[in-house]
């Protein structure tokens, strides 16, 4: 084991690239979306740009991200809002509950 891990550590290792360096294997088509989107170029393939259009449908107050990516901080505030009343409450009766109790002398 330890000679084996002694050669993986001499040895070098290859670097390994993604599919998509540098704008290579990128289509003009994509390269234009990604400056249309503000997609640094190093950034630039379909994947990044998918992101980026499903965010800007969900600013634009369509698909099922609308509510999360809210413009108006209002939704959320609420949101938040009722979500600390619920845990809240129950927090709270988890409090009285055990400030009730009788600990039993051991």
């Amino acid at each position: 084991m330890a000679i084996a891990a002694g050669i993986l550590a001499v040895t070098p290792v290859q670097q390994s690239y993604a599919q998509y360096v540098d704008g290579v294997g990128v289509t003009p088509e994509i390269l234009q979306r990604c400056e249309q989107l503000k997609i640094p170029r190093t950034q630039c393939n379909e994947y990044t740009v998918l992101q980026a259009e499903r965010i800007e449908i969900a600013k634009s107050g369509e698909g099922s991200g609308t509510s999360m990516l809210a413009t108006e901080s209002g939704q959320m505030v609420v949101f938040i809002g009722i979500l600390g009343a619920i845990f809240g409450s129950v927090a709270g009766a988890f409090f009285m509950m055990g400030r009730k109790t009788k600990q039993v002398p051991a």
